[in-house]
């Protein structure tokens, strides 16, 4: 089983616009609110690829039927928290494609509500399960917190974070970290061009050395990159003017962790793992990609070995 930890509950709101501009009145042309968060968007994933997921974290006692919605098919188990979920507002300007996101802090979380869900938590899971711990920290839960959690956990960890909660967290060794360029620049101080692979391959080697199993790099529009002590790939991205981004880098973990799960290659991970993004961000809004629209995209992936 792949639980996908969901601590801070989310609701996406898309706007379509065209030649959104800041200052100025904007005249919306359509908008779709759905459940959002990283934890839900790799579930869901997950489930339309065949592979067993179960979502466990918070939900708000007021206005969560959205997120609720979009896991009718996936096993949950949710602790309440008073007053409502955060809005995340997606600005797509349909003339540039390009997406501007306001995301909200979302309700404060208690110590007595983390003590709760972390009770709960290790009830489930088994040392033959990965825990994938994905996404913003509510408030009230501190920066280390994915970090203590892997202390604790019996299992093999992902971390898909960023800034000091990635940081913090990458001291407990995680069997897989997502970062983005930017993101990996804060692990290491450096900056990075998508250009330069060899130097990007280096410092995650360096990641790897000291206890990390395997790193996946998402470029965004210039491809994404696994690496672990043996081997390196690069995938190109395919899809030149997306609709939306938002739940591209959930839908590549979702596609490279249901390859890794089954002890697959580290060449199909990565190939499963772009078909899934693209797919996602080749729909409208926040919608997550189909198992029939990945597969017929899989066919066009050839990651090259570097």
């Amino acid at each position: 089983m792949i639980y996908a930890i969901y601590l801070n509950p989310t609701i996406d709101k898309t706007i379509y616009i065209d030649h959104f501009a800041i200052g100025r009145t904007n005249r919306v042309k359509s908008s779709i609110l759905q459940g959002g968060g990283k934890a839900l968007n790799l579930a869901i994933v997950l489930n339309r690829l065949g592979i067993p997921s179960y979502v466990t974290g918070f939900l708000c006692n007021q206005e969560c039927s959205p997120i609720r919605n979009g896991l009718e098919d996936i096993l949950t188990s949710f602790y309440m928290l008073e007053d409502e979920p955060r809005i995340n507002i997606k600005i797509v300007d349909r003339c540039t494609s390009t997406t501007t996101e306001i995301n909200d802090k979302g309700p404060i979380v208690s110590m007595e509500a983390l003590s709760e869900f972390e009770q709960g938590l290790f009830h489930l899971v088994k040392s033959e399960d990965i825990v994938v711990l994905t996404g913003s920290l509510p408030q009230g839960c501190p920066a280390d917190y994915y970090c203590k959690l892997m202390k604790i956990l019996p299992c093999k960890c992902v971390l898909d974070a960023s800034g000091e909660t990635l940081r913090q967290g990458i001291r407990q060794k995680p069997y897989l970290i997502k970062p983005n360029l930017e993101e990996l620049g804060q692990l290491t101080g450096r900056t990075y061009s998508s250009k330069d692979l060899p130097s990007i391959v280096a410092s995650c080697r360096d990641l790897i050395n000291q206890g990390i199993k395997i790193c996946v790099v998402s470029m965004g529009g210039d491809g994404a990159i696994i690496i672990d002590k043996n081997e390196a790939y690069f995938s190109k991205a395919i899809i030149e003017n997306p609709d939306s981004t938002v739940g591209a880098g959930d839908s590549m973990l979702a596609g490279v962790l249901s390859v890794l799960s089954k002890n697959g290659s580290l060449q199909d991970a990565l190939a499963l793992g772009t078909a899934a993004a693209a797919a996602t961000i080749s729909l409208p809004g926040t919608n997550l990609a189909s198992r029939e629209l990945i597969m017929q995209i899989l066919h066009s992936i050839h990651p090259e070995k570097i």
